[in-house]
């Protein structure tokens, strides 16, 4: 089975951040550690952002916790750019964050891969699969998030992969080809 890829603008020569997004089981976080170890740069899960739901005595809600979160990962991926860092990966913003990088990275060359399942059956045995790194099971949203993601129009600088029955290492060989 090929890889086929789906973007509306011509790839760049080298690229400040690598967005790696797509719903739970799409291979995200495997596709991030690869690309990591093979580029040799800085890699952030948004998950790793500590989560501080107490302001005092008060409990914020979760949009404002994942909004100040969300601004923590900014400064951190616009720093490592400004101390000459290249393909800073970052992977596991929600979608909703995914759809408003060309506002927050306009100065920055990035790229976002997007990785979808075009088959359910198949996303939903990768999140019951009890053997993944990811304790997620929620099959369900994961799916939901999964379509919409496929209903969407592509963004700017988006790369849109469809992984199923596709080999991490021949996924990992085409994004890098992307990137030369």
């Amino acid at each position: 089975m090929s890889i086929k890829l789906f973007s509306k603008q011509p790839f760049m020569i080298s690229y400040d951040i690598i967005f790696i997004a797509g719903a739970p089981g799409t291979g995200k976080s495997s596709i991030a550690k690869r690309l990591q170890k093979k580029l040799r740069s800085p890699c952030f899960e948004f998950c790793w952002i500590p989560e501080f739901r107490q302001k005092g005595n008060k409990t914020i809600p979760y949009k404002e916790e994942e909004g100040i979160a969300f601004e923590n990962l900014m400064l951190v991926v616009k720093n490592y750019i400004k101390h000459g860092f290249k393909h800073v990966i970052v992977t596991d913003l929600e979608d909703k964050r995914i759809t408003e990088l060309h506002h927050h990275f306009k100065k920055q060359n990035y790229i976002l891969f997007t990785l979808a399942v075009k088959d359910d059956a198949i996303l939903k045995s990768r999140i019951a699969d009890k053997t993944r790194s990811s304790e997620y099971r929620d099959y369900k949203t994961a799916l939901s998030i999964n379509q919409k993601i496929l209903d969407r129009p592509l963004l700017p600088h988006e790369v849109r992969i469809e992984t199923a029955g596709i080999p991490l290492k021949e996924i990992e060989k085409t994004i890098l080809e992307v990137l030369k």
